[in-house]
């Protein structure tokens, strides 16, 4: 089983990714794994705008490229990180995944999101920033998931047809949003989960 992870900033995808992984037993890789993980397998170095999910490089490298090449950049990088764990039971966060392993038959993509009002103070007190600074950071980090996302996929990112299971993890918190997201993966069915023994969820 492969569940994938697309988040707004500051809807907790990681501490949710973390979470998922000790109910399920089985490894989470963030972004930053994602990266050396792409290093080891020597195809960083051709794609890295994809790995550090940086939509404006890939959009500013596209249009110096032919028709065909374009193309070439957008499918390549999501070939690659197909091959990287095909076949792999994991949990991985943003890279266009829900699109990426699709046609996997045990995908199960997530969407986490929240309320700007609720995510502005505790990225502020992350960042230690204003909150108003804190909501502009937000906004543009948004922005550029988006972007990035449209560039590769041609979807909209954050588009409720487009997941499995979209969900506020503002109104459980984290620790029940994952509680649900582990019983709903396992009352869809998925491989994985309906094999986990009582108590594991």
């Amino acid at each position: 089983m492969i569940i994938t992870i697309a988040r707004e900033c500051g809807a907790g995808g990681e501490v949710v990714g973390h979470l998922l992984s000790e109910k399920l037993g089985i490894p989470f890789y963030s972004w930053e794994m994602l990266l050396e993980m792409a290093k080891k397998e020597g195809i960083y170095d051709d794609m890295p705008t994809f790995f550090t999910e940086d939509p404006m490089n890939s959009l500013v490298y596209a249009l110096s490229v032919t028709v065909h090449s374009d193309r070439k950049v957008k499918k390549q990088p999501l070939q690659a990180l197909y091959q990287m764990l095909q076949g792999e039971d994991c949990i991985i966060i943003g890279r266009c995944g829900n699109y990426v392993f699709r046609s996997r038959g045990d995908c199960f993509s997530i969407f986490l999101h929240g309320d700007l009002k609720d995510r502005t103070p505790s990225m502020a007190k992350k960042w230690q920033i204003s909150e108003r600074e804190a909501a502009e950071k937000i906004a543009k980090i948004d922005e550029y998931r988006a972007l990035y996302h449209k560039f590769y996929t041609g979807e909209e990112w954050g588009y409720g047809s487009f997941y499995d299971l979209a969900m506020n993890t503002y109104v459980l918190g984290y620790e029940k949003a994952a509680e649900y997201i582990v019983d709903f993966i396992k009352d869809a069915g998925i491989k994985k989960c309906s094999e986990l023994p009582e108590g594991r969820a």
